[in-house]
């Protein structure tokens, strides 16, 4: 090859035993050798001018470029540079013709081969630098397989919790894979208990899909599958219990209006069934599940981990005291209000983004004509359905249509008074 201004040489765990002929040669003339001080010291022999690559980029991309057109450099990195490595950095900030790559085997081909597991199916998440929030949309797509880049803040340990924190720990199977291709490699599963080495690759394989998870419907959830409170303490047609019913979450969903990457506060959410059916739609969605009761927080949990939902979190508190913690939201809607409908209604005027979209099911004439009033008092021009399902039931050797209370659905967009809207 041609003594390009700047080789960028993936190394192995093994160091210079690990290298091709090639990789070797370009050091070899190399004037001027780049890299993490772990990759520095491997090459103890080396006798000529040294950059180490710190947590300062900008000032190693510095010395970088005003040095390589003088001397031949040679940046040493792990495994592939280009795989979320140095490559990326180093391709912004110098000319593609300056820059030749030879790669090593990644840690993460190292792993599933380990782990004798295809990846060409595989998720792969860097949390090496970044925020551990990056696995949500992996968990929430409920990937089969995801492996994950840690550092030594993100560590084995912190991913686990991570993933427990979503409501999905029992959903997995989780192993660490460290040292690769050293001589003290270790392929373990995941233990609280464990000392972890810093180099590692965290690998997630979901475990055999269970009931009520991706086996269920898109939209539409039937309710025995979704964990709720049983009202008046049973269970029959009539009675499904504290929950809303999947027609009414189906008429619910459709007047929100939902976009991927929006917030959606679920206010008063029971079992949560509305907060589940919305983030199944998409994984970018961001869904705050807030109940006062400490039981509808325990239905809440487990419906999450039953369908593998990273991107719902569930919030102990009463509204609207809860909201001031969270992030303004795109849309909202309010199952409950624990006599607390005005304070709500207020706070949501205040937060809701200005293309926001509110949505209210108000069981009692009440609670109706309080929320109607406000909202047209203040010329936000609501609109409202009435709503009375009837189901077909035994009557003797016969049938009949047994009706549920009927239900008021009140929406209003553009909730924000601030807005120009």
């Amino acid at each position: 090859m041609t003594p390009e201004h700047i080789v960028v040489i993936g190394l192995g765990a093994e160091g210079p035993a690990t290298l091709s002929p090639d990789a070797l040669a370009h050091i070899q003339r190399a004037g001027i050798l780049a890299g993490g001080q772990r990759h520095l010291d491997l090459f103890p022999d080396w006798r000529g001018e040294r950059i180490l690559m710190s947590a300062d980029l900008d000032a190693f991309l510095a010395r970088l470029k005003d040095s390589y057109r003088r001397l031949k450099t040679v940046v040493l990195a792990s495994g592939d540079p280009l795989y979320f490595g140095i490559g990326r950095i180093l391709l912004q900030a110098l000319p593609r013709e300056d820059l030749v790559f030879l790669p090593h085997v990644s840690s993460v081909q190292l792993a599933f081969a380990r782990l004798k597991e295809t990846w060409n199916d595989a998720r792969v998440v860097s949390v090496h630098g970044r925020p551990i929030e990056n696995l949500v949309p992996a968990l929430a797509a409920n990937e089969g397989k995801i492996a994950v880049l840690t550092d030594a803040k993100n560590d084995p340990h912190a991913v686990a919790r991570f993933v427990h924190d979503h409501g999905v720990l029992s959903e997995y199977h989780i192993w660490v894979c460290e040292n690769l291709g050293a001589r003290d490699e270790r392929i373990t599963r995941w233990s609280e208990a464990e000392v972890y080495s810093p180099l590692n690759v965290v690998v997630l394989f979901r475990k055999q899909t269970t009931v009520g998870g991706p086996s269920a419907p898109l939209l539409g959830i039937p309710d025995h599958a979704l964990s709720h409170r049983l009202a008046s303490g049973r269970m029959d047609r009539r009675s499904h219990g504290l929950i809303t019913k999947r027609e009414i979450r189906l008429m619910v969903l459709g007047y929100l209006e939902l976009e991927a990457g929006q917030v959606f506060w679920d206010i008063g959410a029971g079992s949560g069934a509305v907060s589940i059916e919305a983030a199944r739609l998409s994984p970018s969605l961001q869904v705050y599940a807030i109940d006062r009761e400490p039981e509808a927080l325990i239905h809440i949990k487990e419906n999450v981990g039953r369908f593998r939902l990273g991107n719902v979190h569930a919030l102990a508190g009463e509204a609207p005291d809860i909201l001031a913690g969270l992030p303004d939201p795109d849309r909202i809607f309010i199952g409950g209000s624990g006599g607390r409908l005005l304070e709500i209604l207020d706070a949501a005027s205040r937060r809701m983004k200005p293309t926001g979209r509110l949505v209210l099911n108000c069981i009692t004439l009440e609670t109706f004509s309080i929320a109607w009033s406000w909202l047209s008092e203040r010329n936000l021009h609501p609109e409202a359905t009435s709503v009375q399902l009837a189901h077909a039931e035994p009557l003797g050797n016969l049938h009949s249509f047994e009706a549920d209370r009927p239900l008021f659905i009140i929406r209003a967009t553009c909730l924000a008074v601030a807005s120009s809207c």
